[in-house]
């Protein structure tokens, strides 16, 4: 399997515009709602998990939502970049980001021998994600839903 490069330039610095709207979007959208953000920061507390592996499920969430059919990133999801600050939301970010990057280009796969390689490796990552993250998931639930129609 190999990772192209993308035909034109606007590719590359979508998703960078996309990834730093949607983190900034906390402050310009009204705070969450506070028992979402307690529950939230108490979910993590249970864990134990630092910014650095939040953020690992964070950027998870959002590449699964925009790649897995029926893929939606759940409120939990949405509030995560609130319960950090200083430092510690600067890691979670940095972390977010190369997870979400990785999920790009994993979208953007051109397989060289197999043409259903690429298929292949979105599903088995989907398939992960909801396992992880899902509703029962393993490392942290409840960030993603899958609706099937």
């Amino acid at each position: 399997m190999r990772f192209s490069r993308p035909k034109s330039r606007a590719t590359l610095f979508f998703p960078a515009i996309a990834w730093t709207a949607l983190l900034c979007s906390a402050a310009w959208a009204a705070d969450p709602p506070k028992d979402l953000l307690s529950a939230t920061r108490a979910a993590i507390g249970a864990t134990n998990l630092t910014p650095y592996d939040v953020g690992s499920r964070y950027g998870q969430a959002l590449g699964a939502s925009e790649n897995c059919p029926g893929g939606k990133m759940t409120e939990k999801a949405s509030v995560l970049s609130s319960v950090y600050s200083g430092a510690h939301l600067e890691e979670f970010s940095v972390q977010g980001k190369r997870i979400y990057d990785a999920w790009v280009r994993a979208k953007h796969c051109v397989p060289e021998d197999n043409p259903n390689l690429c298929k292949v490796v979105i599903d088995e990552s989907c398939a992960t994600a909801l396992s992880e993250i899902g509703p029962s998931g393993s490392a942290l639930p409840g960030l993603l839903e899958i609706s099937r129609p």
